[in-house]
């Protein structure tokens, strides 16, 4: 057998927080965050676990209709989604996109702010 390393997940999408800037009550914005998985085997089992109002999916629930993911990502590959921001009220809002998946080993997290 050849040894591999685990599944690894990070999210790209803008430096640092990824920042919206100023959305008018009553319209949206969207942007897109990439997922790139370093590790040497698929990640598996893949599913968002704590993205909120005022934030969403284009479409829906993860994985949504504005991307390219689904519930696995192949060692070396990458993968889209598009998560709106559509502010119901004025001020800062914020949330974390959070993504669940079985590295080959253990169930494990890639996280990345937005506001």
């Amino acid at each position: 057998g050849t040894g591999a390393a685990p599944a690894s997940i990070s999210i790209t999408g803008g430096p640092g927080t990824y920042n919206y800037g100023n959305v008018t009550v009553g319209s949206f914005a969207n942007n897109t965050f990439t997922l790139n998985n370093t590790g040497g085997v698929a990640a598996t089992v893949m599913s968002e676990v704590g993205l909120a109002a005022p934030f969403a999916f284009v479409g829906g629930s993860y994985p949504g209709t504005g991307g390219t993911c689904g519930p696995s990502l192949s060692a070396g590959a990458s993968c889209d989604i598009v998560v709106r921001f559509t502010p119901t009220g004025t001020g800062v809002a914020g949330d974390t996109i959070d993504i669940s998946y079985f590295n080959g080993a253990a169930t494990t997290n890639a996280t990345r702010p937005v506001q």
